[in-house]
């Protein structure tokens, strides 16, 4: 293949892309045991559900959700964690002819309420630990209390019952204790089960599956407040078919990554029902804790964002042994040097691969290193079935040659449709302006850094991922982030870079002068971090793992006026007499 060339054929598509989401899953070609757990709680293994449970799940929350008046189109937001009952969430939303949006149940008040303006959801699921936020929130946008679902500690007996009984019994037997309770009073997880069951919202034709909204997902937000990406159900099955392909291993997969995140969703969602292969499912990444359930449960298969792999390269625990059964570790949502990735594939089996891969939520997977194709530990791999991928350099011209840098734009039938409120998402000939900058060679891509965070230092483009990369290599700093500064006379921009101590004795010891030291021998001399080292509690990051880049201006801005007041003030600069702890000034 050329190196502009499409590759838009889908070679493994088993089933007819123009249809519904649903039908696309559960009426799948591929044969396997239904009876078989396939969606296991990784903590408490007891709790699972098989192919027949799951859908008589999802067709009695099909039939709950529209007896709450959900309809088409409406968005019904999901304010979860991550657990089994979530995949059956977001197939019961899609199935109801709504609109699935899932965001982090951690989020703070401002960050919910921006969310709620992007969704405008009929309806709210949410946890029993963010219920008073969501209420408060929600009321503050018009929402009523019978507008939140409370999905508590009790939903998994309820839904025991619910299978058990069969969804017409359980109906009939929770009847007296659902009473209409009028619009001061938040629902419960149990007036979603109590309408027996219904089946989902389906069709056939190209053009109603590329023109109907399945889901949104918030983007990173890394450079300021996210957007809502609204994919439509032609877009999610395209996306699945890119990444799709056979494997020589019995595929079991771990996902501790968060479901509401469309990284996580890709894995989550479609391989369980349609093809029968096993997921385990963590709340939450913990090392030991994620090892543990590797061990014991045979994982073959699991996906990380670089956060994770620097926790294990990190962890001072003998992790090799109990991760032999791993076969492919994907990891994405953030750059990783190659040095990481090669320094983690030393933990695994001589039979497994660990390999980077390249997505946005706009787009899904575009670029993967495949089981098989270990390829170079800095790449991202070679361009998937179902995209086009090209080039384009800052004259405005696409760059034809290898090893030369451009920016990224992407084309394809998985990309989103637009934007929820806006019409730039892409240009009139469908093409997606990435922002990240890229080369290729050989065939396979890398990833040089992202045209809005690139440090230019007197005419010289620095990607902050390298200079964090060298960072970490030491054994004192847990974390760290860089962004560019405007030097003191105004001429240039210049590499800053906020650390995060290790809690170890090198951590405790280190300086700015020796963290200064330690990377200057390993960078040319226009990547020296001249623009200050300042150390910090932690770096803003998303729930991907990408670092919130405006947070680290606008704490430097905050640090820039407290630095000036002080030397007005006192004589001395910020420099000489604090650091920053969670965006503020310590002195």
């Amino acid at each position: 293949m050329g190196l502009w060339e499409s590759s838009l054929a889908y070679p493994n598509l088993g089933q007819h892309p123009y249809t519904d989401l649903l039908t696309f899953a559960f009426r799948s070609p591929y044969h396997y045991d239904r009876e078989r757990p396939l969606l296991i709680d990784a903590e408490n293994p007891s709790q699972s559900f098989n192919a027949r449970q799951f859908e008589t799940l999802v067709r009695t929350l099909i039939a709950g959700l529209k007896a709450h008046d959900v309809q088409q189109g409406d968005c019904v937001l999901v304010h979860l964690g991550n657990s089994i009952i979530y995949p059956a969430l977001f197939y019961s939303i899609i199935g109801a002819g709504g609109v699935f949006m899932g965001t982090n149940a951690r989020s703070q008040p401002q960050e919910l309420d921006h969310l709620l303006q992007l969704a405008e959801p009929k309806l709210i699921i949410t946890s029993r630990d963010a219920l008073p936020t969501v209420l408060k929130v929600s009321a503050d946008r018009g929402m009523l209390p019978r507008q939140v679902c409370l999905l508590d500690e009790f939903a998994g007996d309820h839904i025991g019952q619910l299978l058990l009984s069969g969804p017409l019994a359980y109906a009939a037997a929770s009847a007296p204790y659902l009473a209409n309770r009028g619009d001061e009073a938040y629902l419960s997880f149990t007036h979603l089960l109590a309408y027996g069951e219904d089946h989902w919202l389906t069709f056939h034709d190209a053009g109603i599956a590329k023109s109907t909204p399945a889901a949104m997902f918030p983007t990173s937000g890394t450079g300021g407040l996210p957007k809502a990406a609204i994919l439509s159900h032609h877009a999610i099955i395209s996306q699945h078919l890119s990444i799709q392909y056979e494997v020589p291993y019995e595929v079991t997969r771990l996902m501790s990554l968060p479901m509401f995140h469309l990284f996580g969703a890709l894995w989550t969602h479609l391989f369980p029902i349609r093809y029968g292969q096993s997921l385990f499912v963590l709340s939450r990444f913990e090392l030991t804790q994620f090892v543990a359930a590797v061990y014991q449960y045979r994982i073959s298969e699991t996906y990380m964002v670089p956060a994770m792999i620097h926790a294990f390269n990190r962890s001072t625990i003998p992790v090799a042994g109990y991760l032999a059964s791993l076969r492919y570790v994907g990891v994405a949502g953030a750059p990783i040097d190659g040095a990481s990735m090669q320094q983690f594939r030393q933990l695994l089996h001589g039979d497994a691969q660990a390999s980077q891969l390249w997505g946005m939520t706009e787009v899904g997977v575009v670029f993967q290193n495949r089981y098989g194709e270990p390829g170079d530990a800095g790449s991202i791999g070679r361009q998937l079935s179902g995209y086009e991928g090209r080039l384009v350099g800052q004259d405005g011209e696409i760059v034809a040659e290898e090893n030369k840098p451009g920016e990224l734009y992407v084309r394809g039938a998985g990309l989103l449709m637009g934007y929820k409120g806006r019409t730039d998402a892409k240009d009139a000939h469908g093409w997606f302006r990435t922002g990240d900058v890229a080369y290729v060679r050989d065939g396979v891509y890398y990833i040089h850094g992202r045209t809005k965070e690139l440090i230019k230092v007197r005419g010289w483009q620095v990607a902050p991922a390298e200079l964090e990369a060298v960072l970490l290599r030491h054994p004192g700093i847990e974390d760290a982030a860089v962004i560019g500064v405007t030097s003191q006379d105004g001429s240039t921009e210049l590499p800053r870079a906020f650390i995060v101590r290790a809690k170890n004795a090198a951590g405790h010891r280190l300086t700015a002068e020796e963290a200064y030291s330690f990377t200057r021998p390993q960078l040319v001399s226009y990547k020296a971090l001249d623009g200050g080292i300042l150390f910090v509690e932690e770096i803003p990051r998303t729930a991907s793992g990408k670092i919130q880049r405006f947070r680290l201006a606008q704490m430097n801005t905050y640090r820039e006026i407290v630095s000036s007041l002080l030397t007005r003030l006192q004589g001395a600069s910020l420099q000489s007499v604090g650091i920053m702890h969670k965006g503020r000034i310590t002195v």
